[in-house]
């Protein structure tokens, strides 16, 4: 270093400062750049997903009405088909016992 005198030196320091600071500020602005980039493309992908999240929800919606809409006719048949037996054997119940009850007066 005694080579170089402090003028030479003070130079040389003021170029690696002043490069250091330039390319500090362009990576800034780079980082910057990418940083909007960035939350543009998740806002994008934001709206997108909530546009398929809702078809989804309507489709699901959908599917859920149709099926509940079938459930019920299947319980309304099942229904149907319950009282028909239900009234069939206590009409048939009733004819017996009065059958019974003539025969044993």
């Amino acid at each position: 270093m005694t080579d170089y005198d402090d003028a030479t030196i003070r130079v040389v320091t003021e170029r690696l400062e002043r490069r250091l600071a330039e390319e500090n500020g362009q990576l800034r602005v780079e980082m910057a750049s990418l940083g909007g980039q960035l939350r543009v493309e998740m806002a994008n992908l934001s709206g997108e997903l909530r546009v398929e999240m809702a078809d989804g929800f309507g489709k699901l919606r959908g599917e859920m009405i149709d099926g509940f809409g079938e459930l019920r006719t299947e319980m309304s048949d099942r229904n149907a088909e319950l009282l028909k037996w239900g009234l069939i054997f206590g009409a048939t119940q009733t004819a017996a016992l009065a059958a019974v009850i003539t025969v044993l007066r």
